[in-house]
């Protein structure tokens, strides 16, 4: 129950920070976003809690699957700050903030790393994720640039590696899923994996194709918190299903 309550807490907190973001952003509008993204990690946490209650165990392979995905979440909140810094200080017209890019891409690049590595421990890995997320990263790349017509400049090379983290995590989701015939906390992972992506392809449209329209930035982080609220929610189901 306590996780679900944190659930709705952090949903209400995304939908005040959406009425008040703008492509303005500012300091409150940073840490009322930062309260939201707080939230996902307390639930996970809170997930990991109750199943122990539940249960009245917790082997080691379901503490380190859960382990890394909440440092996943974390890094993501570390993500979302930086992020929303760069907004901010772009208001403030300090220049420079393309460090926060760089930062931001890193931050969450590792807590992909980190999704990637607690499914391949948990669940297996079959090395055949590798390939599918390298076509998928050529694919979703040369679509941006060639059809979309995107500009990356010197954030290309990041933004191959951070597509093909991403998409590697979608594809070793998938793969946990067809392993386990799709029990719900491999549903939850699939689906926080596949809006995850949804999200960042609607982010690139904000940021390397100059369309800062107020429906993009809310899209994209509707869906965001969606993804990490799935993926939060999965380690809720875990001690449970499987």
């Amino acid at each position: 129950m306590t996780t679900y309550i944190l659930l709705v807490l952090g949903l209400a907190c995304v939908t005040v920070f959406l009425l008040f973001r703008s492509k303005e952003g500012g300091i409150i509008v940073a840490a009322i976003k930062t309260l939201a993204s707080l939230f996902f990690v307390a639930t996970a946490v809170s997930a990991v809690i109750g199943n122990y209650v539940v249960t009245g165990t917790l082997s080691v392979s379901k503490l380190t699957f859960s382990g890394l995905v909440i440092l996943g979440l974390v890094s993501g909140l570390i993500g979302d700050l930086t992020l929303d810094l760069k907004v901010t200080y772009k208001t403030l017209n300090i220049h420079h903030s393309d460090i926060y890019t760089y930062f931001g891409m890193a931050a969450f690049g590792i807590g992909h790393v980190l999704y990637v590595v607690a499914c391949a421990l948990f669940f297996g890995f079959t090395g055949f994720e590798v390939l599918i997320a390298a076509a998928a990263t050529g694919l979703i790349v040369c679509g941006a640039i060639f059809l979309m017509k995107m500009h990356f400049g010197k954030f290309l090379i990041p933004t191959v590696l951070y597509t093909f983290l991403l998409t590697l995590f979608v594809a070793t989701a998938v793969g946990a899923g067809i392993l386990t015939a799709f029990t719900v906390p491999v549903i939850l992972l699939v689906v926080g994996a596949v809006l995850f992506l949804a999200s960042d392809l609607v982010l690139s449209m904000i940021y390397f194709d100059g369309n800062e329209s107020r429906v993009l930035i809310v899209v994209n982080h509707v869906l965001y918190y969606l993804a990490q609220f799935s993926i939060a929610l999965s380690l809720y189901y875990l001690g449970v299903t499987l």
